[in-house]
C-alpha cells in the first residue's frame, strides 16, 4: 500500500515536469516563430523599398531631370510646342502630352534627339526588355506592384494650378497610392501631398494622402521648376 502510494506520487511528479518543460518548450517555440515572422516582414519591407527607389530612380526621376537637362541645352519647355515634342506653337507651358500615345512619345523622342539627349538609354521600364520597346511604349508606361494594388503607371509633360500657381510638371497617373506617399517622402522629406515639389492630383485631405488600403490608387504631379 504505502509503495503504491509512492509510485503514484512519483507518477504525479513526473507528469508535472513533462508539463512544464511542454511549456517551456512551447514558449521557445513561439519565439522562434515571432522572430521568423519579423524576419520575413522585415525582409518583405526590404524588397518594397528596393522597388519603390528602383522606380524612382530609373523612371519618375529619369524623366523630370529630362525637363531639367532639355531646359539647360535648348532654353526651352520639352513638351510646349510642335518644336519641343508638344504641339502648335510654344507659348511657355507643357501642352499636356500624354505619353501613352505612340505619336506623343515619337515626338518627344524626336525633340530630345535634337538636342543630343538619347531618351531611349535613360528611361528604365520594366514592361519590355527593349529600352523603348515597340513606339517606345516604356517610355511613359511602368508597372508597379503596391502593397494592394498592381497597375500600369504613365507619365506626362503637363500644366495646371497648384496653390494658385501656375506650373508645368510631370504627370504620374494611376500610381499605387503607397507608392505615392513613399515617392513623396523621398522628394519632399515628408508625406505631405498638399505642400512641397510632389503633390496630388487625386484625393488630399489637408495634407494626408488617402488610406492606401480603401484608395489604391492616385493621381501625382512632380513640379517643375521650368
Amino acid at each position: 500500500m504505502l509503495f503504491d502510494f509512492y509510485f503514484a506520487k512519483e507518477e504525479e511528479q513526473t507528469s508535472t515536469k513533462k508539463a512544464g518543460f511542454t511549456l517551456i518548450e512551447m514558449a521557445i517555440v513561439l519565439v522562434i516563430i515571432g522572430l521568423i515572422i519579423g524576419a520575413v516582414m522585415k525582409g518583405r519591407d526590404l524588397i518594397k523599398s528596393a522597388q519603390i527607389k528602383n522606380a524612382y530612380e530609373t523612371f519618375f526621376a529619369a524623366h523630370y531631370k529630362l525637363i531639367g537637362s532639355y531646359y539647360d541645352r535648348t532654353g526651352r519647355i520639352l513638351g510646349d510646342g510642335a518644336i519641343n515634342g508638344g504641339s502648335g506653337r510654344p507659348n511657355g507651358t507643357m501642352d499636356n502630352v500624354y505619353l501613352g500615345s505612340a505619336g506623343n512619345r515619337r515626338r518627344i523622342v524626336r525633340a530630345l534627339r535634337n538636342a543630343g539627349i538619347d531618351m531611349c538609354s535613360l528611361i528604365k521600364s520594366n514592361i519590355t526588355s527593349n529600352e523603348c520597346g515597340r513606339n517606345g511604349v516604356n517610355i511613359g508606361q511602368i508597372s508597379l506592384t503596391g502593397e494592394y494594388q498592381k497597375t500600369t503607371a504613365w507619365v506626362g509633360y503637363y500644366y495646371g494650378t497648384f496653390n494658385g500657381r501656375t506650373k508645368n510638371y510631370l504627370r504620374i497617373q494611376n500610381i499605387p497610392t503607397d507608392f505615392a506617399i513613399a515617392l513623396d517622402k523621398m522628394i519632399d522629406g515628408v508625406a505631405n501631398c498638399q505642400s512641397g515639389s510632389f503633390v496630388a492630383i487625386s484625393a488630399c485631405n489637408n495634407g494626408q494622402w488617402p488610406d492606401p488600403s480603401s484608395t489604391r490608387i492616385s493621381h501625382a504631379a512632380w513640379l517643375s521648376e521650368f
